[in-house]
């Protein structure tokens, strides 16, 4: 089972528009661990794919800003997530059209200082019945991976490395 702390990486635009439009609760995909890939190749934690590891979706993110990537596929995906879901919010009443609009213009034109990565640093005893597993089936490998829904600004740290 989970042991004290989680993590996460998410960008920058992300955190200001779940602070903005869905009153600071934030909806994160996490890890027991920040990098698997220091863990021993025995390790069931060892077996969370590259793409749900958070150092590996840090360094990722953190290549594509600096070099200004058009075609990152991190940030192309986040962008269509977040038009996706404030599509999703606002037919279901969640968001007015013009906070929808507003969402899916910053998607569409955020430069790139705005998709900086960020760690976030999840102390897990006071939020631990909000953590759910993915399902296997879900996840990008067999390692073990969790979503929280509806995580509040105050139960996490936010932790941002500046590379020169």
């Amino acid at each position: 089972m989970i042991d004290k702390v989680l993590y996460s990486t998410n960008v920058f635009l992300k955190l200001l528009i779940q602070e903005t439009y869905w009153n600071d609760v934030h909806y994160v995909w996490c890890s027991e661990h920040y990098d698997s890939k220091k863990l021993s190749s025995l390790s069931s934690g060892s077996l969370v794919a590259p793409s749900s590891n958070p150092a590996d979706i840090y360094n990722e993110l953190q290549r594509d800003v600096k070099g200004r990537d058009s075609h990152s596929a991190k940030i192309n995906a986040q962008k269509a997530s977040f038009t996706a879901r404030a599509i999703d919010a606002f037919n279901t009443g969640r968001l007015s059209e013009d906070q929808k609009d507003e969402i899916i213009y910053m998607a569409d034109t955020a430069p790139f200082d705005l998709w900086r990565p960020l760690i976030y640093v999840i102390p897990l005893d006071p939020i631990r019945h909000k953590v759910k597993k993915v399902p296997i089936s879900k996840r990008a490998g067999f390692g073990t991976e969790y979503i929280i829904p509806d995580l509040e600004r105050g139960e996490f740290d936010i932790i941002e490395v500046n590379h020169a």
